[in-house]
């Protein structure tokens, strides 16, 4: 008799109405206590579950603080509209537009990783890297087209938005707004670009 190929796990399926009030707990701890005042313990008791339904979903703090950030954010979105402005405005749009206690969370987090080496290697894996990858896509394939040359420092000015963005969630605790990522594409990346 052949093994099922899928076995499903034992026990309950899990609720996302759990998930969703442990991510919502952890954020409001962001905010509140900061990271550091962030525990698996005051997350769990603030969304009326166990330590244990937290660590069956996360397997410790780091993972779900990043897993917590990444619910407030917009999945991210490599596009092609067929101007190198308009490709570049909707990525940096992914630092753009969110609300204030998006910003505070991501702020609370963003002052410890210069303390916590893991949690750096985490959040820029799974919350930074992404969007600069789509800008680095986006701009390779305006290099491909012609628009861009080819010596163009890519990977410096791909960064420049979230070093940007991130500065102002750090210092100000806001996100940029709409206006300003425009001014950074038109005054900045493509310049820097020296697109044709």
């Amino acid at each position: 008799m052949d093994a099922d190929p899928s076995p499903r796990a034992a026990g309950r399926p899990r609720d996302p109405a759990v998930d969703d009030r442990i991510l919502t707990a952890v954020q409001e701890q962001l905010v509140t206590s900061g990271y550091a005042g962030t525990t698996i313990e005051s997350v769990a008791r603030a969304a009326g579950t166990g330590k244990s339904a937290v660590y069956r979903r996360w397997p410790g703090k780091i993972e779900l603080v990043v897993a917590a950030v990444l619910a407030l954010n917009e999945p991210v979105e490599t596009p092609d509209t067929g101007s190198l402005r308009q490709d570049l405005i909707q990525c940096a749009m992914h630092y753009a537009g969110g609300d204030e206690r998006a910003a505070q969370v991501l702020a609370s987090i963003l002052g410890e990783l210069r303390n916590d080496p893991e949690l750096f290697r985490a959040a820029y894996t799974a919350i930074g890297r992404p969007p600069v990858t789509a800008l680095v896509e986006v701009i390779g394939r305006w290099i491909a087209r012609g628009v861009v040359p080819e010596d163009a420092r890519v990977e410096l000015i791909a960064g420049i938005v979230p070093t940007a963005a991130f500065g102002s969630v750090t210092l100000r605790r806001r996100s940029l707004d709409a206006e300003a990522v425009a001014e950074l594409v038109d005054y900045v990346l493509l310049p820097a670009l020296g697109a044709k």
